[in-house]
């Protein structure tokens, strides 16, 4: 059933019965009600109470699936493109329309028709909302629950009519070597929309969707920050995962502190994603003494509890940098090293060193030489590891023809604040 509005006798637009009540009037001219509600012009069939009951019972099924413990969450619509243009096309072309609601933008139509406590005519729809997802809506939650209703019919038919009056807009930028598949987006579409005039509206083609919106929900919570200290009493334990250059060698799973500590929480919070944060790192063969080094995990959309605000979380990458730590360094050295020349090396507190970026984070961190100071004697020179000091503990002996290497090395302490206090302790359900 297309619509053509591009002469000024009108031509019929085919709507609803709940949009041709509430946008065009029941006295309005050269208006025709459809048999199905998905043909409506405007709203696809969204606002059919029949559609509305088959969104619900579907957030019911995924919540029952995959339950939160959350007690709100709000509300997003993401609606077809066409529709979003086509309310300007027919606000422009068709001044006579008086509906009660005609001046309500149609997002908030669908809004109001998805919510709770709004319009008496339409609350029972929200109702079942409430009824089917267990939660009560409101803004500013952490829980968002996502509705994405999708039509394409009209994607080629919108994007020819929108390059056609403005084309401005559809030139392929120098950033843009390849032309988009589909060039007709939402933000592209909002931007042109002012643009649009009453003569141009008027040539645009309202043809009626020949079938329902598909439509998909997803619930997305905020991330979830847990911070910690963690001790390692191991010396064949790396804190990440090896990475190898064959992508295709097997890889035992589980055996770092990140994978033994981060798959723990998700499965705990029912995260989706996890991230492991560490302030700095230790070898494989070098142990984590002490009171632990300061990590801190960020789970992605967690279905259960929720504990430190993610600002706090700089506070670790600042530590990266700016901490002291303690070491306890057992060192051997092929010529005798006396007790005068060891107190002579004392004496020398603090020192200035250079320390390059170790090979085993190039891949990233930039190579650059970084200022560190030594405030007690644990310095040294790691050759196995391809990591050079400056001057080197052998260097401040002045061992110049023997050898002086690290046979055993522990972090004792990292020397941060960590976790932060809080004055309200979380209390995990």
């Amino acid at each position: 059933m297309p619509s053509s509005l591009g002469s000024d006798e009108k031509v019929t637009l085919h709507l609803c019965s709940l949009c041709q009540r509430q946008v065009a009037g029941e006295d309005a001219c050269a208006v025709g009600v459809v048999n199905k509600p998905y043909e409506c012009v405007l709203c696809f069939g969204l606002l059919d109470p029949d559609y509305i009951s088959e969104v619900a019972e579907a957030v019911k099924v995924k919540l029952k699936e995959s339950p939160y413990d959350a007690t709100a969450c709000t509300l997003a619509l993401n609606l077809p493109v066409s529709q979003v243009l086509r309310e300007v096309v027919i606000k422009r072309s068709r001044a006579d329309l008086s509906g009660t609601l005609v001046s309500v933008p149609y997002k908030i139509r669908n809004i109001d028709a998805y919510l709770p406590k709004l319009r008496e005519n339409i609350c029972f729809v929200a109702k079942r909302i409430f009824q089917a997802s267990g939660l009560r809506f409101a803004l500013g939650t952490d829980l968002q629950l996502s509705i994405t209703f999708e039509n394409n019919e009209f994607s080629d038919s919108d994007t020819k009519f929108l390059v056609k009056y403005f084309p401005d807009y559809f030139e392929a930028g120098r950033k843009r070597k390849h032309s988009d598949s589909h060039p007709c987006t939402k933000v592209r579409v909002e931007q042109i929309l002012k643009q649009i005039k009453e003569d141009v509206a008027k040539n645009y083609n309202l043809s009626s969707p020949t079938r329902s919106c598909s439509f998909s929900i997803s619930f997305e919570r905020e991330p979830v920050i847990l911070a910690g200290r963690y001790c390692k009493f191991s010396r064949f334990l790396p804190q990440s995962p090896w990475s190898f250059e064959d992508k295709m060698a097997p890889r035992e799973s589980g055996n770092s502190v990140s994978e033994k500590i981060v798959d723990l929480m998700k499965l705990k919070f029912g995260a989706c994603e996890a991230r492991f944060i560490a302030s700095g790192r230790e070898d494989m063969d070098v142990r984590m003494l002490g009171d632990g080094r300061p990590f801190a995990v960020e789970l992605r959309n967690c279905h259960f509890t929720k504990s430190l605000r993610g600002e706090e979380v700089d506070k670790l990458r600042i530590g990266e940098e700016e901490k002291k730590k303690q070491y306890v360094a057992y060192c051997y050295s092929t010529l005798p090293i006396s007790d005068e020349l060891l107190e002579k090396v004392l004496k020398q507190v603090p020192v200035e060193l250079l320390q390059k970026t170790p090979v085993r984070v190039l891949k990233r961190r930039t190579l650059l030489e970084r200022s560190r100071v030594i405030h007690s004697m644990e310095t040294l020179r790691l050759d196995s590891h391809h990591f050079l000091v400056r001057p080197s503990l052998a260097d401040l002996l002045n061992v110049s023809q023997g050898e002086l290497d690290i046979i055993e090395l522990d972090v004792e302490k990292v020397d941060l604040e960590w976790p932060p206090i809080k004055s309200c302790p979380t209390v995990f359900r």
